[in-house]
């Protein structure tokens, strides 16, 4: 099976190819141009390198949210894009699960934690098997700390790093991530799509009603409602 995998979900946008033999080829840029003008150039000089073009690919996986909005927006439309002109399967994975990949095998519960701005997180707990113990949620960065108990965890992600200090003052023991742990990466992303027991099959219904994985509204959204709720002022 030959995968393709898109993530885009943060400043730092990752594309990966992969085949049953390992990694193909990868690229990961964390610069600040939108991730509209340089995925495609990304995926085209990845399936480039992997001397592929879009029609031998097996599987796209991408990472659908949560994360930034714009990010997640593109992804998941180019994702949808590419799955629905070649009639290719599409995985969508939680952002959050992906990023508790990065820490696979450190035999601690892996803290997943991604800054949502406002001292909000979207976080999750995942057991040393990557079980969930707490669920992907948006909430105050306090009160998501308040609901840990497992005695120890690694953390990481953009708000581990931001919300640091908070952590080491936690009741439980806090061990941050080695740099590389703390964006989701497109190479664990086709890692986990080669690791399923059965490859998805195409589905034009469900490519179609896919939906970002956004875990809250956008500012924009609440600005909306705001307005009609008080009759368009």
């Amino acid at each position: 099976m030959r995968v393709l995998a898109l993530e885009t979900t943060s400043t730092s946008g990752s594309v990966a190819v992969a085949d049953e033999t390992g990694l193909c080829a990868a690229a990961f840029l964390d610069i600040r141009v939108t991730h509209s003008e340089r995925l495609m150039p990304q995926v085209a000089q990845c399936l480039e390198q992997a001397g592929l073009a879009i029609a031998d690919i097996d599987l796209v996986a991408v990472s659908a949210g949560p994360g930034s909005f714009t990010g997640v927006r593109i992804g998941l439309a180019t994702a949808k894009g590419l799955c629905a002109a070649r009639e290719i399967p599409l995985w969508p994975v939680n952002t959050l699960d992906l990023l508790a990949h990065n820490a696979w095998g450190s035999g601690l519960p892996v803290l997943a934690c991604i800054d949502a701005r406002m001292d909000e997180v979207y976080a999750a707990l995942y057991d040393t098997e990557m079980n969930p113990l707490l669920p992907p949620c948006n909430a105050l960065t306090d009160e998501f700390i308040a609901r840990v108990t497992a005695p120890a965890v690694l953390a990481v992600g953009s708000g581990a790093l931001l919300y640091a200090d908070k952590l080491a003052a936690a009741p439980f023991d806090v061990r941050l991530g080695l740099a590389h742990m703390h964006s989701p990466q497109a190479t664990v992303l086709a890692s986990l799509a080669l690791a399923l027991p059965s490859p998805p099959v195409f589905d034009w219904d469900e490519v179609a009603a896919l939906e970002p994985y956004y875990l809250r509204r956008s500012q924009a959204e609440v600005a909306l409602e705001v307005r009609e709720r008080d009759g368009g002022t």
